[in-house]
């Protein structure tokens, strides 16, 4: 039986969802970050505005989630060589910095929830 159960995400500043759907784009467009038609369903899904609104907050369920941080580990590996990355300015990088922090805490929530990965 697959679970339903969303977990909530707090954006707190509005560059934070449009980096985040930036990074899933990205990642479909490698068609290699993801090895599962489930997270590839996710991510197509999640990067448009109504799967992540700017003002939030975003109800995601644990696969979506999941879909998530795969993309952030694969963005995390790929980030500090992009030169559009490094000419962006600090605060801002923090900011994405939180809402990855956020969505990874999510996840570990919905893991310690609804027990494993």
């Amino acid at each position: 039986m697959e679970n339903h159960e969303t977990y909530h995400v707090y954006p707190t500043h509005r560059v934070q969802a449009p980096h985040v759907r930036a990074m899933l784009k990205r990642a479909l467009a490698l068609q290699n970050v993801w090895h599962s038609t489930e997270h590839i369903n996710n991510a197509n899904k999640l990067k448009f505005e109504t799967g992540l609104s700017d003002d939030g907050p975003w109800h995601l369920t644990k696969s979506e989630l999941l879909t998530l941080v795969i993309a952030l580990d694969w963005f995390a590996a790929k980030r500090e060589h992009s030169d559009s990355y490094k000419s962006t300015e600090q605060w801002i990088k923090e900011l994405h910095r939180e809402i990855e922090r956020d969505i990874r805490a999510a996840y570990r929530s919905a893991c310690r929830t609804e027990g494993g990965e």
